[in-house]
């Protein structure tokens, strides 16, 4: 896989004496063309549901596979726990049994206080307030998202009907720092990345668009606003956040087809 890399940087697979991945537990024959994300147990079973068939995989530490076929074409779906480290460890490993293709799904709080809970986000690229990709590369390396992926998403989204808003995510370590639930301060903590234009915030993001972008793989990702912390708005839970996770998926899905046929598209 080396070769495959122009800057030469890569990992060696850690494998298991039957040929599988340590953490994520697969080998390249269980692993689809692309890969949707989430750092959700549940959701991942919503997720493969959608799929024209799956099959389970394996389910190892927090993560879980499901590969099947969804637009005609053959992807997984995996679940990579909540924060950067799992999901650093997802990215290399997913690289290791030959799958480059991913878009995560989820949900993040805005801080945009004209994005409204409910709306569908699909960030540009992310602040990396988190500390994971510090051990890859120094804070000056960008967090984006691959171009191809951007895109998709943003002409699936289109051809499904869903409006979107995109902009830049700030990912971050402390969750209970800055939710709906946090410590006294939250006011304080985001109002500097409002200032200069920062929409919502995450815990995954930053970390996957780094560092397979360092690895040269495709990601993005695509997110439903559950609550915004400036307005203190938050979505219906029980009429409006099922719905609005499967608007997404159909999204991603739908992208993730573009990606693995090569495409072109509109926007």
């Amino acid at each position: 896989m080396a070769e495959l890399i122009k800057n030469g940087f890569d990992s060696i697979p850690q494998l298991e004496k039957n040929g599988t991945v340590h953490h994520l537990g697969i080998d390249s024959s269980q692993i689809g063309d692309g890969c949707i994300l989430s750092s959700n147990l549940e959701r991942i079973e919503v997720i493969k549901d959608s799929f024209d068939d799956a099959k389970k995989q394996a389910f190892h530490r927090e993560y879980i596979t499901y590969t099947g076929h969804k637009h005609g074409v053959r992807m997984s779906c995996m679940s990579i726990g909540n924060g950067c480290m799992p999901t650093e460890i997802a990215v290399e490993e997913l690289r290791h049994v030959g799958c480059n293709r991913m878009i995560k799904v989820g949900s993040c709080f805005a801080i945009d206080p004209d994005i409204k809970q409910g709306t569908i986000f699909i960030p540009t690229g992310a602040c990396r307030c988190e500390g994971a990709t510090l051990e890859y590369v120094n804070i000056q390396y960008p967090a984006v998202s691959d171009l191809e992926a951007f895109f998709a998403l943003l002409s699936s989204a289109k051809e499904l009907g869903f409006e979107v808003e995109t902009g830049i995510i700030r990912t971050h370590d402390g969750l209970f720092l800055e939710s709906p639930y946090g410590h006294d301060g939250v006011e304080e903590r985001i109002a500097p990345w409002r200032k200069v234009g920062v929409a919502c915030v995450d815990n995954e993001c930053a970390t996957m668009f780094t560092v397979a972008s360092i690895l040269q793989m495709q990601a993005g990702c695509v997110y439903v606003v559950t609550d915004n912390l400036t307005t203190g708005e938050s979505m219906d839970f029980e009429k409006d956040y099922d719905r609005r996770i499967k608007d997404i998926i159909e999204i991603a899905t739908l992208a993730m087809a573009k990606l693995i046929k090569g495409e072109e598209y509109e926007v």
